[in-house]
């Protein structure tokens, strides 16, 4: 396998210009995703970059270290946010499922939400409505047109 893994390294390195690569993050125009922006050589590229960093994973298995490894400044990758949103790679050796296990359960469980009484809001729409109304009178004190009727 790492022959293999190598050899489509080399390949997706050789056959992708770097001088015409084009690959940045950005977010969509809501602002709520994360997007790649990129050309079919910047994504190659890219790709490589992310095959080379699981074959050095592969080879330092043994030893499990828990420093990130870092992508190298590359010309082809760019930033617009001014900052790396992705500068390298944590390494994990265990299965997504012991990963999820000892992360998202350790914490304690979410308590269920109460619901609020509607007669609680009721009342506070009454005592708020009330307290407007006197602001207004003592404000405008002309809007008491009931008082001029005849």
């Amino acid at each position: 396998m790492p022959s293999d893994l190598e050899s489509t390294i080399r390949f997706l390195e050789e056959t992708n210009d770097p001088a015409t690569a084009f690959f940045t993050y950005t977010v969509d125009p809501s602002g709520e995703s994360g997007l790649i922006k990129a050309n079919k050589q910047g994504l190659r590229l890219y790709a490589a970059e992310i095959l080379r960093k699981a074959q050095q994973l592969e080879d330092t298995e043994e030893e499990k270290p828990e420093e990130p490894i870092d992508f190298a400044p590359l010309q082809w990758m760019f930033s617009e946010t001014g900052y790396d949103l992705i500068s390298g790679v944590l390494p994990q050796y265990q299965t997504r499922q012991e990963i999820l296990a000892t992360q998202f359960f350790s914490r304690r469980p979410a308590r269920p939400r109460r619901h609020k009484q509607p007669v609680f809001l009721f009342i506070l729409m009454c005592i708020t409505g009330a307290l407007i109304m006197l602001v207004t009178l003592k404000a405008f004190p002309n809007l008491r047109l009931w008082v001029n009727i005849r």
